[in-house]
């Protein structure tokens, strides 16, 4: 495990390990801002088809990934008590896992075409769908994978490793956009194929960094070694997909209703759907950086439960919420002060609409996002440290409860009503506030202080 420089849980210890993690984040939120800042400017059906077709590829993705990434909590865990040879089998039975998902990812194929064929969207806008959606499930086979290996090196606590595979990775992705969208240098016109191709061929890219990395563990040096942590082991990957299925079921169905609310204002005008989709993508690049938070927390908290430091562990919770929250007013002050150029940098190529409509609007948007990053900070940065301890059936109890049962009929209510794009955006602030607010009640009772993942 990486050195202790800092006191488990203080500020500095969940600076050392945030702020890799953070970086990687935000270098994945700027490689999708520059793909729909580029999709924006080649035409305004590829913007709008970026939004859904992405969201429909992470549906599926989302639940493998958290459940493969799961292995990198017990990682966390084996590394505070001082197993290094059981991080390593830990991480085997991730391979393991992310194997089985391929074969899953492949039928999502026929899946999202017979759904975007179905939500009503303009033929056009479908057409662009399928073609982007068709790509991203191509790169999504390499990302359980990634996140198996990723979670071995970050449950050690290695985390600048896995912030330069994915810097590089989404680097490499931001170069090849142009001359795939715009067929530059000879290269093909492929449109927003192009540039899901680009992020395809970036996944692949931080796999083989972290495959070489892996390659020169000094735990990986012998035979021996390698098939005893790549052996399949029942009990172990029942024991991860035991706590792994409800962590990958909460991001399944938070990812997925807000899918449906994207396909939903997919219904109204297009100036509503451009405004939506472009303020979600600004929305990204802030709350990327805070799921680095989240994983560290989950991280620093796996640790201390590991070695029964439960003071450390509540300690981790504070600190990381109240970096997220220093890192949200930065974020307000240079969204604000800042918002015009941005929005006219992503105002589409040919819109239906002028950019005095579009304006107001999207402002109006970006005002109500950052009023729920508040709250969604304890979503992420609890429910990060809460998972680290094993408490996942909670989270995914609580936070699906919250969007099933109330914001779904709140959000089907307002659109059958006739109410517009801001009354919907809304509502997205009321579930993430009532969520937000049971996983801290959650994490200040402490139930999760006695919950037991490794022997």
């Amino acid at each position: 495990m990486a050195e202790r420089t800092h006191a488990r849980g203080s500020l500095g210890s969940c600076l050392t390990v945030a702020w890799p993690l953070v970086l990687a984040m935000a270098a994945q939120a700027v490689m999708m801002f520059a793909d729909r800042l580029f999709l924006a400017r080649y035409s305004a059906v590829s913007i709008q088809a970026a939004m859904p077709a992405g969201l429909m590829s992470f549906i599926i993705l989302a639940f493998l990934q958290n459940v493969v990434a799961y292995s990198g909590t017990f990682v966390a865990q084996y590394a505070g008590a001082g197993a290094r040879a059981a991080c390593a089998r830990a991480m085997g039975q991730g391979v393991w896992l992310a194997v089985l998902c391929v074969p899953v990812l492949l039928l999502t194929l026929p899946l999202g075409n017979w759904l975007f064929a179905l939500v009503g969207h303009a033929p056009e806008v479908v057409n662009e769908e399928v073609s982007y959606y068709r790509m991203l499930v191509f790169g999504s086979l390499a990302i359980p994978f990634v996140a198996a290996l990723s979670g071995f090196f970050t449950g050690q606590g290695f985390t600048r490793l896995v912030m330069v595979a994915n810097v590089a990775g989404n680097v490499f992705n931001v170069a090849l956009d142009p001359f795939l969208i715009w067929g530059w240098w000879g290269l093909p016109e492929l449109g927003i194929a192009g540039a899901g191709l680009a992020t395809a061929l970036a996944q692949y890219l931080v796999l083989a960094i972290l495959v070489v990395a892996l390659c020169r563990e000094t735990h990986f040096a012998t035979r021996r070694r390698r098939r005893v942590a790549f052996a399949w082991q029942t009990q172990e990957l029942l024991r991860v997909m035991r706590f792994g299925l409800p962590s990958g079921s909460h991001v399944l169905l938070d990812v997925g209703t807000f899918t449906v609310f994207v396909f939903l204002t997919g219904r109204l005008d297009a100036l509503s759907f451009a405004a939506s989709n472009i303020a979600f993508s600004i929305n990204h690049l802030v709350f990327a950086p805070l799921m680095g938070l989240g994983m560290a927390a989950n991280i620093l908290t796996g640790q201390c439960m590991g070695e029964r430091d439960v003071v450390g562990a509540r300690r981790v919770g504070r600190n990381c919420v109240l970096l997220g929250w220093g890192y949200l007013v930065l974020c307000t002050a240079v969204i604000l002060g800042f918002n015009g150029p941005i929005l006219r940098a992503f105002f589409p190529a040919h819109a239906p609409f002028t950019y005095a409509e579009f304006l107001p609007l999207s402002q109006k948007l970006i005002v109500i996002f950052l009023v729920w990053a508040l709250f969604d900070t304890w979503n992420i940065v609890l429910g990060g440290a809460l998972k680290g301890a094993g408490d996942t059936h909670f989270v995914m109890g609580w936070v699906c409860s919250v969007a099933v049962f109330l914001w779904m009929p709140a959000l089907f209510g307002l659109y059958l009503a006739g109410f517009g794009i801001v009354a919907l955006w809304l509502s997205i602030v009321l579930y993430v506030t009532l969520a937000g607010c049971g996983l801290l009640i959650r994490f200040l009772r402490g139930r999760w202080e006695t919950i037991q993942m490794i022997e």
